[in-house]
């Protein structure tokens, strides 16, 4: 049987999603739990490979099953075993074809960025404090340069990479109060493109950057490296099959 799992995590106390040896992932995690329930190893796939501190509400992951422990009571077991800061909000059968990281459409990551001279010991580790206001249009301005197919490769990590060409189907800023929300949708993301365009987008906001510059920073000759915004304000919200 092949088990569709929706999870929420706060990655701040983790070295990423991908397993690694020796060190504490949420994958790490899971497949731990899962492995115990089954008295066996087993191995999930994941959708997005988020990095260390990086958080998630709609991250998904696929695993074959061959137990008999009922779904509910196998969600219920999971959850009973895991640190209280990963959570498996939904636990599903999927088809057999499903993959969690090849049958995703659309993948939806959300930036925040918090404009305030005071810092929140709450809030701080979901987000990035800015004693200064951002310009909002400015960003926005921005933004119809960033949308779309294109060669992102100066707003990525993947320096051996040979395919940096990604299509970004929008970025969307929301304003609430002392929040700014960037939320970026595509069907994939090179490592960290989303960081990298969040730095570069505040850079702008704050007037540190004209919005003009972003129509040539594609072509690798402005002298501009994009600064990689911290991993706490980055969120995976959501992912469309």
């Amino acid at each position: 049987m092949n088990i569709k799992l929706t999870i929420a995590y706060d990655g701040t106390n983790y070295s990423g999603w991908q397993r690694l040896p020796d060190k504490k992932t949420v994958q790490g995690e899971i497949e731990k739990a899962l492995s115990r329930i089954a008295d066996k190893e087993i191995l999930i796939s994941g959708a997005s490979r988020t990095d260390a501190g990086v958080h998630a509400k709609g991250q998904v992951a696929n695993f074959d099953y061959s137990g008999r422990l009922p779904l509910p009571r196998l969600k219920n077991s999971l959850n009973s075993l895991l640190p209280e800061d990963i959570y498996i909000s939904k636990l599903e059968k999927a088809g057999k074809t499903f993959s969690a990281r090849f049958s995703a459409k659309q993948k939806t990551y959300r930036y925040t960025v918090r404009q305030n001279k005071e810092r929140d010991v709450f809030l701080n580790n979901y987000n990035t404090n800015c004693s200064f206001k951002l310009d909002i249009k400015k960003m926005r301005e921005a933004v119809k340069y960033l949308t779309g197919t294109k060669d992102f490769r100066v707003f990525s990590a993947d320096e051996e990479r040979v395919k940096t060409i990604r299509t970004l189907k929008s970025i969307k800023i929301t304003k609430k109060k002392d929040m700014v929300y960037l939320d970026f949708t595509a069907r994939s993301f090179l490592r960290r493109q989303v960081r990298m365009l969040s730095g570069f987008l505040i850079r702008i906001g704050g007037g540190r950057l004209d919005p003009k510059i972003t129509k040539e920073i594609f072509k690798g000759t402005t002298g501009i490296s994009p600064v990689v915004a911290p991993a706490k304000g980055l969120c995976l919200i959501k992912i469309k099959y």
